[in-house]
C-alpha cells in the first residue's frame, strides 16, 4: 500500500493540470520556497491510524492528506481557482476520498500567494 500522500500525487499528476507545476509530497524544498513564478501542490499526511476495528484488531488504516495550494503570483486573466480546486476535489472524490475539509482562501503576506488548503481523508482495508 502506497503512503496516503503518495496515493494523492499519483491521482493529480495523472490529471495533468495545466495550471499546476510541481506536487511536492511532505516539504517544499529550500530552493523553491519563494518562488512565487509557479503553482505549487504541497501533500503532507495528516492521519494514519488503524480503522475497521472487530475481534481485537483492526482491518484497515484511515489515512488522512492536507492538501496545500499555492497560487503563482501573476495568474491568467482567465483562470477560475474555484474551477480548478472543484475539478480537483471531483476526482478525489470518484477516487475513494473523502472531502472533510476546504478552507478559505488566504494571501501569504510575504509572497502575494493566493493560497487554498483542502484535507481529505480515506479509510482503507488492508
Amino acid at each position: 500500500m502506497l503512503l496516503p500522500v503518495s496515493q494523492v500525487a499519483s491521482l493529480v499528476n495523472a490529471l495533468k493540470f495545466n495550471w499546476l507545476d510541481k506536487v511536492y509530497l511532505n516539504e517544499i524544498p529550500n530552493e523553491d520556497l519563494d518562488n512565487t513564478d509557479t503553482t505549487v501542490v504541497l501533500l503532507q499526511e495528516t492521519d494514519s491510524s488503524p480503522a475497521y476495528h472487530a475481534n481485537s484488531t483492526f482491518k484497515g488504516l484511515a489515512m488522512g492528506v492536507e492538501i496545500q495550494i499555492f497560487y503563482k503570483v501573476n495568474l491568467a486573466d482567465d483562470f477560475n481557482p474555484i474551477e480548478a480546486e472543484i475539478a480537483l476535489m471531483k476526482t478525489l472524490k470518484a477516487a475513494g476520498w473523502l472531502i472533510v475539509s476546504n478552507q478559505h482562501h488566504t494571501t501569504d503576506p510575504d509572497t502575494n500567494q493566493i493560497t487554498k488548503t483542502i484535507y481529505v481523508t480515506k479509510n482503507e482495508m488492508i
